[in-house]
């Protein structure tokens, strides 16, 4: 179902008026479309599909997680990188990898191909734009970035005074990583089910009815 341009309420189909805040809402109803198996050219507008669900989007992100251990974080373990340089090749080669499947897979990275999901235009379910692509992309891998720069050595046997200092380790590292956990949440309670790294690039996740 469309959404309104102005307020971003839901607008049922039919209704030329926005229940909320009255503004005219037929020109902005685009017309169903296939999905997802589109090339570039015939994908100008996906049609006014359903959001995808939360457990897609997680299966999705699961499923790109695995690709991205395998490829990237695996080998940098064999390799014994330190780990500040690591989380910097990781942040680097996540964003590589983001940007250009967002871009040339329009709208999708290969964990969403086998979800059936699709990132698409907030407001006018059209293929998102590569500066679109890179935005959402961008946010997610900085903030992944900041929550995995911080790391600190675990005592064996600590005493009283080695466990407060561990204690404040572990709360700093906790603070560093909450936006990430917050951006991974937020579709949970979002009326659009949007992500903050979706609200920065102005983008919604969307899945064809099965």
């Amino acid at each position: 179902m469309p959404y309104c341009k102005q307020c971003g309420s839901l607008v049922q189909d039919g209704q030329t008026n926005c229940p909320q805040c009255g503004r005219a809402t037929s020109a902005s109803v685009a017309g169903v479309g296939p999905m997802p198996g589109l090339n570039r050219t015939e994908l100008n507008s996906v049609g006014a599909m359903a959001l995808a669900g939360y457990g897609w989007r997680v299966l999705g992100y699961v499923i790109d997680s695995i690709i991205l251990a395998v490829v990237i974080s695996l080998p940098l373990r064999v390799l014994d990188v330190n780990v500040y340089a690591s989380a910097g090749v990781v942040a680097i080669l996540t964003f590589a990898y983001g940007a250009l499947t967002l871009t040339y897979m329009p709208g999708q990275t290969f964990g969403m191909k086998v979800a059936r999901v699709r990132c698409v235009g907030a407001g006018t379910n059209t293929t998102i734009k590569s500066a679109q692509a890179i935005k959402r992309t961008a946010l997610f891998c900085l903030l992944g970035l900041i929550g995995n720069l911080y790391h600190f050595t675990k005592y064996v046997h600590p005493t009283v005074h080695q466990s407060a200092i561990e204690s404040r380790h572990q709360l700093m590292s906790l603070i560093l990583v909450l936006p990430l956990y917050l951006d991974l949440l937020w579709p949970l309670w979002d009326k659009r089910n949007q992500t903050l790294s979706d609200k920065f690039a102005d983008t919604v996740v969307v899945r064809p009815p099965s």
